[in-house]
């Protein structure tokens, strides 16, 4: 008896999640305005958000994380009397986002597609824009109606954790651990192209990174932006410059700095005088400068 209740549940599981055969997939709309909730195949998450699978894409890929970029085509309606509001069909491009910036209802719904599906979703008003509303275009305490194509997950760069882990304390005995005649130390997660071209004074550098004091203190991160920063190699602390300009685009080292490569007796924000820090660093692009520098970052502005 149990067996047989536990396989049922499954099937009706698989079934919710599979597309519907009675709904137009050139027109959603169509078969699934006005929003039925109690319409087969619906499926209803704990915020209250509900979607129906209209294509599968049949990816092995992953679901989107918060943290990831998305890009997508979509097509929102108001769930009252369907009007459209915005659509990127119509404007002929898709958008591309990170999850955990656009309304909780996409937010929490997008997570359970993959890249080539095809959903419909019912976002309740408590999980789209609320009681402001959007402009003029969505009134307040609007449930809403998207049409969404998930076309591709770009993944999110993020500090290595385990990296982490091996390296801090940093172990300065560890036969992985190089040592540069300066004193900075460092060890490799990750190489980039072997034939990739070195930085030099001249250049500017695309870098991701995340820094730590010996006593566990973030002092800078770019990971949780998602937006590296581009540095003038020129004007950076000699421990940056060096370091920087011993890695290939592509590399992701551990590298510790000790105080006289930094900031010395001076300190420098987060950084007290005399600390020695560990960092995360991947260097993502050298950038060629000739006479004009390249645009800075959204953080530089």
């Amino acid at each position: 008896m149990v067996r047989a209740l536990i396989a049922g549940l499954a099937v009706l599981g698989l079934a919710a999640c599979q597309p519907s055969s009675s709904i137009n997939r050139e027109d959603p709309y169509s078969s699934l305005y006005p929003w039925n909730p109690e319409r087969q195949g619906v499926v209803t998450l704990e915020s209250g958000v509900q979607y129906v699978v209209i294509s599968d894409g049949k990816s092995k890929d992953a679901s989107p994380t918060p943290m990831d970029e998305v890009e997508v085509h979509y097509d929102g309606r108001l769930a009252a009397d369907g009007t459209k509001f915005d659509s990127s069909y119509e404007r002929g491009e898709t958008a591309t986002f990170r999850l955990n910036q656009v309304i909780p209802g996409w937010t929490e719904g997008l997570q359970k597609m993959k890249p080539g599906d095809e959903f419909m979703f019912f976002i309740p008003a408590a999980q789209g824009y609320g009681d402001r509303g959007a402009g003029g275009a969505i009134p307040p305490n609007a449930d809403l109606m998207f049409r969404v194509e998930l076309l591709k997950v770009i993944p999110a760069k993020l500090s290595d954790a385990e990296a982490w882990k091996k390296y801090f304390p940093w172990p300065t005995s560890s036969g992985e651990v190089i040592r540069t005649a300066s004193g900075l130390e460092y060890a490799s997660i990750r190489e980039g192209a072997a034939e990739g071209e070195m930085a030099t004074d001249q250049d500017y550098a695309r870098v991701h990174f995340e820094g730590r004091l010996d006593d566990g203190t973030v002092v800078a991160s770019t990971f949780e932006a998602q937006q590296p920063e581009i540095f003038p190699i020129a004007q950076l602390v000699p421990g940056w410059a060096e370091a920087l300009k011993l890695m290939r685009p592509g590399d992701r080292w551990m590298v510790r700095f000790p105080a006289h490569l930094m900031y010395a007796g001076e300190g420098d924000g987060l950084i007290p005088p005399n600390s020695s820090v560990t960092f995360e660093v991947e260097l993502e692009e050298i950038i060629r400068v000739q006479s004009e520098p390249p645009a800075p970052s959204a953080d530089q502005k």
